[in-house]
C-alpha cells in the first residue's frame, strides 16, 4: 500500500505546480484580454506594456488567492469526500504530498510580488482598485473576514476577478471606462457570481461539516438551485435590454447571448440530480466554469467584430495578442472537454 502511493505521488515541484491550479489562470487572462479589448473599442490604442503589467497582476493575485486558499481551506477540502477537477481544491495538501506551510508561504510571496506590481500602476485610481483586488482575494479565505465562511465568498470572489479584474484592465488603458463597458462587467459580474455559488453546492457537504457558511449552506441544494436559474435570466435579460438599446453593439450583444445554452444545460443537469454521481458533478463544475472565459471570449470577438464592420481602427499588435490568446485558450479547452467527456482527470490540471 504505502509503495503504490510512493509510485503514484506527484514530484514536489510538480505538485507544487498543482497546488496553484494553473488551470484557471484562463480565466484571468480573458478577463484582462475583454479589459482591454472593452478600452480598444471605446477609441483608445493598447499599449503592449501596460497588458503585460496588468496580465502578471492579474495572474500573480489569482495564484496568491488559490495557494491561500489552500491553506486556509484545508480543513473543509479534508472533509470533502466527493471533490470533482474543479472544486475541493487542488488536493496535494490534503494528499499529504506538500507541507501546508508551503502553500501559505507561496501565497505570501506572490502578495508581495503583487503589491510590487501595484505600485507600477499609472494611477492613483488604478492602484486603488488593485489595492481592493489583493485585499479581497486575500480575505476570501484568510483571517480575519474569511469572507467564504460567512456567505459573502460569491460576492466578493465574483467582484475581484470579474467585476474589478476588467475594469481594471480597462482604466489602465483607457483612464476612464464607459457606460458600455460597465454593462459588460455588470453582466461577467452577475454570471461569475453564480458560477462560485454552483462551485460551493459542489462542496456543500464538506463545508457544512466544518461550519463554512457558503450561501449553498445557507440556502440548501433545492435554493441555490433555483437562484442559478433565476439569475441566469436576469444575466441574460439584461444582455438583451443592452442590446435593444443600442449600449452595447449587435455583434457582441448576439455572441454574448450565444453562450446561454452552456447555463442553461448547467441548469437540467442541477435539478435531475447531477451533483450526486461523480462524473456528472465533473461536467457540471467543469462548464459552469467555462461559461465565464467563454462569455468574455464573446465580448472580445464581438467588439472586434464591430470595429471592423464599422470601420474602426484594429491596432494589429492587439489582434495578434488576442489571436494567441484564443489559441491558447482553445487548444486546452478541447484537450479538457475531451478529457472531461471521458470522466478522466483534467491534463491541465
Amino acid at each position: 500500500m504505502t509503495s503504490n502511493l510512493l509510485e503514484t505521488a506527484p514530484r514536489p515541484l510538480l505538485a507544487f505546480v498543482r497546488l496553484g491550479r494553473p488551470k484557471f489562470l484562463f480565466q484571468s487572462m480573458l478577463v484582462v484580454a475583454a479589459g482591454v479589448t472593452i478600452a480598444v473599442h471605446s477609441g483608445h490604442q493598447a499599449s503592449l506594456g501596460w497588458y503585460l503589467v496588468t496580465l502578471l497582476f492579474a495572474w500573480c493575485t489569482h495564484l496568491m488567492t488559490h495557494y491561500c486558499n489552500e491553506y486556509f481551506d484545508l480543513e473543509a477540502d479534508r472533509a470533502n469526500a466527493a471533490p470533482t477537477s474543479w472544486t475541493g481544491g487542488s488536493r496535494i495538501l490534503v494528499g499529504g504530498h506538500l507541507r501546508p506551510e508551503v502553500s501559505l508561504g507561496a501565497a505570501f510571496v506572490l502578495l508581495f510580488v503583487g503589491v510590487l506590481l501595484l505600485a507600477l500602476l499609472p494611477s492613483l485610481e488604478t492602484r486603488l482598485v488593485a489595492t481592493a483586488i489583493i485585499a479581497l482575494a486575500w480575505l476570501y479565505t484568510a483571517p480575519p473576514l474569511r469572507l467564504n465562511y460567512h456567505g459573502l465568498g460569491e460576492v466578493s470572489c465574483a467582484l475581484v476577478l470579474y467585476g474589478l479584474g476588467p475594469l481594471l484592465a480597462c482604466v489602465v488603458q483607457a483612464g476612464t471606462i464607459d457606460t458600455a463597458g460597465l454593462g459588460y462587467v455588470g453582466v461577467l459580474f452577475v454570471f461569475q457570481f453564480l458560477r462560485m455559488a454552483i462551485m460551493n453546492l459542489s462542496d456543500i457537504e464538506g463545508d457544512r461539516a466544518t461550519g463554512k457558511r457558503t450561501l449553498a449552506v445557507l440556502l440548501g441544494a433545492a435554493g441555490l438551485v433555483r437562484l442559478f436559474a433565476a439569475g441566469q435570466l436576469v444575466g441574460y435579460a439584461a444582455i438583451a435590454l443592452l442590446l435593444v438599446t443600442g449600449v452595447i453593439p449587435v455583434s457582441a450583444g448576439l455572441l454574448m447571448l450565444a453562450t446561454a445554452p452552456v447555463p442553461i444545460w448547467v441548469t437540467r443537469q442541477l435539478t435531475t440530480g447531477a451533483l450526486a454521481e461523480p462524473r456528472r458533478a465533473n461536467a457540471v463544475t467543469f462548464w459552469a466554469s467555462m461559461h465565464m472565459p467563454l462569455t468574455s471570449s464573446s465580448i472580445i470577438v464581438g467588439l472586434l467584430v464591430d470595429l471592423g464592420v464599422h470601420g474602426g481602427r484594429l491596432w494589429q499588435p492587439w489582434l495578434a495578442v488576442v489571436g494567441a490568446t484564443f489559441l491558447i485558450f482553445g487548444t486546452w479547452l478541447v484537450r479538457a472537454a475531451q478529457t472531461n467527456r471521458a470522466g478522466a482527470p483534467s491534463p491541465a490540471g
